[in-house]
């Protein structure tokens, strides 16, 4: 743990510590979810449109109401996409890059190209030339004034100091392995229940009872207490007091939830998951009418690519042009998917069923190409038609590696309990997956989706897609 890192030790928070309970700016970090990329976007795009209109309506005279609603809309989209295509080329990732001109220039562009496109295609309602001229320079600005505000609520936000409370050392051990890279707080002390004899430092970081931990919270500045697996005897008197001081409890699953995207496939209560997973399947229904008019408004596109990538592969090397498998769906269920094919014939004829590895040589030149750009997967168009998958959702897995995971990953049937997906949360927050072990830390992010699906995180996890596909990463 490096609690010696300079810009921790004099954060704000930990400086601020003991003047009063946890302030809104710690509350927003802890508890932002990590698919608020839609929602964000959604609060620009209103307001953007709330001030110009507001400001519009003031100087025309005499005010047309629906003139303007129609006539603001492009920009504000201008706006909208550029404050995107910012997100796409990592202008507001932690930590904070320089902001170039280049992220200033894509801003302009986008704008640009958003203007031009509401004149060629609705040449009537496009906005006037002043509009036009505009939308550029305030597109531009909002990049520049959403970073800088970044800038500021980061430094404010910037580290939270904590103490675990775990019930054993391997409790206080497993959190301080889950806390080790998340960048919002920083572990200043463990706690053990009295009856654990053992006092020896932990990771560097000094081992207290309870009541001791409690007369030095405060000066230390501790503003949050995870929790581990801690009996309730000896949890009581340690919440009346973090009431009294002002410091917030949480266990270290749900903060690992809530910061990072995925569920601790650890804990002991699988029982409490499960009930809330069979409880949320049936959650957003609307999910499958979203698929079906994504594909519709994809095809005009897709069809000519897919012809395309048919040509290539059928010149490429022998073989059909589509290589059709088993996979397991929702419930359970066997579907036959489609993808182009991208190996060589018989690839698996002396191995068995083997996941694809690094530079692995039965993949054609071809068929590299098209792993990376994930074209191969345009097939599955017809999967996500017949109702066999859905646009977002776990990637359907073959039946001899589901009967052998379900045995040494708990709870990895649990990921069938909604269809699979062409693209996942999983996808988008790991590399390709060619382990147990990538496996386990894959089903963690699947079942954080499963629990949290909604309209947001369906469009967030499209709109993080692109930017999978743009820079090309996790395709083997």
């Amino acid at each position: 743990m490096a609690t010696t890192d300079a810009r921790r030790q004099s954060s704000p928070a930990a400086q601020d510590a003991g003047k009063g309970g946890p302030s809104p700016v710690y509350l927003d970090v802890l508890w932002g979810y990590p698919f608020s990329l839609v929602r964000r976007l959604l609060i620009v795009f209103v307001c953007v449109l709330t001030v110009c209109f507001a400001g519009a309506y003031i100087l025309l005279q005499p005010p047309d109401p629906l003139y303007i609603l129609v006539h603001l809309v492009p920009v504000a989209l201008a706006i909208l996409l550029a404050l995107y295509v910012a997100e796409l080329i990592g202008v507001t990732e932690r930590p904070l890059p320089p902001l170039g001109v280049e992220a200033l220039f894509w801003a302009i562009a986008t704008a640009c190209i958003v203007m031009g496109l509401g004149y060629a295609i609705v040449p009537t309602y496009a906005p006037s030339t002043a509009l036009t001229c505009a939308a550029p320079i305030v597109a531009a600005l909002a990049v520049y004034v959403r970073r800088k505000w970044l800038e500021i609520k980061g430094a404010r936000e910037d580290i939270v100091p904590a103490a675990v409370f775990a019930g054993a050392r391997e409790e206080a051990t497993r959190g301080l392995a889950e806390l080790a890279d998340n960048p919002c707080v920083v572990v200043r002390s463990v706690l053990l229940p009295r009856a654990v004899a053992n006092r020896t430092p932990l990771a560097g970081l000094a081992v207290r009872t309870p009541g001791e931990a409690m007369r030095h919270m405060r000066d230390e500045g501790i503003r949050l207490l995870l929790v581990a697996n801690v009996p309730p005897e000896e949890l009581r008197p340690v919440l009346s007091t973090c009431t009294g001081l002002g410091c917030v409890v949480e266990t270290v699953d749900d903060l690992v939830a809530r910061t990072q995207g995925r569920i601790n496939l650890t804990e002991n209560d699988d029982i409490r998951l499960l009930n809330f997973i069979s409880t949320l399947a049936h959650r957003f229904p609307t999910q499958r009418l979203l698929d079906l008019a994504l594909v519709a408004l994809m095809l005009p596109v897709a069809i000519p690519v897919v012809l395309l990538c048919a040509i290539a592969v059928k010149i490429s090397s022998r073989g059909p042009v589509l290589f059709s498998q088993g996979r397991v769906g929702r419930w359970g269920h066997d579907f036959t998917l489609r993808k182009f094919r991208t190996m060589v014939t018989d690839a698996e004829k002396h191995t068995g069923p083997v996941w694809a590895q690094e530079n692995d040589p039965r993949i054609t030149r071809v068929g590299r190409v098209l792993r990376r750009a994930r074209l191969d997967e345009l097939p599955q168009l017809w999967n996500v038609l017949k109702g066999e998958m859905s646009l977002v959702g776990p990637r359907p897995e073959r039946r001899f590696f589901v009967d052998s995971l379900r045995e040494r990953i708990p709870l990895y049937d649990s990921r069938h309990a909604v269809r699979p997906g062409l693209t996942g949360w999983a996808q988008i927050r790991c590399s390709y997956g060619a382990s147990e072990e990538d496996a386990r830390m894959k089903l963690s992010y699947e079942l954080f989706y499963v629990l949290n699906r909604s309209f947001t995180f369906y469009c967030t996890i499209l709109l993080e897609t692109v930017k999978v596909l743009i820079f090309r990463r996790g395709g083997r």
